[in-house]
């Protein structure tokens, strides 16, 4: 059949993206909401990423050091794309939206990006 315009792209691929991951133990009470212009890939396993082990000031490997429990995970395909905008400014708009109104999430300390 070929290649479709609405084929999905892998998430590893989603650039332009607000995301949204949560402790695989904690749930919610240990949930990070945050952007990101790049891939999603490149934002959770770059030199600075969240899930990189050499990350220092990672909001998650923070909250897994803080427990001590080995059960606390973060787990990169459950993360979820909650918005998508190709402009930064709008992306950033969006982000400061669901950081005040949407899901529950205490990770990020950040109020806004804006």
């Amino acid at each position: 059949r070929g290649f479709s315009i609405k084929d999905i792209l892998p998430l590893e691929c989603k650039s332009g993206v607000i995301y949204y991951i949560k402790c695989k133990k904690c749930g919610p009470s240990a949930a990070y909401l945050g952007k990101t212009k790049n891939t999603v890939y490149e934002r959770f396993y770059s030199s600075n990423g969240h899930l990189n082990p050499r990350t220092e000031n990672s909001a998650l490997h923070g909250h897994i050091s803080e427990t001590g429990d080995p059960e606390c995970e973060f787990v990169f395909k459950d993360i979820q794309i909650l918005g998508n905008c190709s402009n930064d400014l709008r992306l950033r708009y969006m982000e400061s939206v669901m950081l005040k109104l949407g899901k529950k999430q205490t990770l990020n300390t950040q109020e806004y990006s804006i």
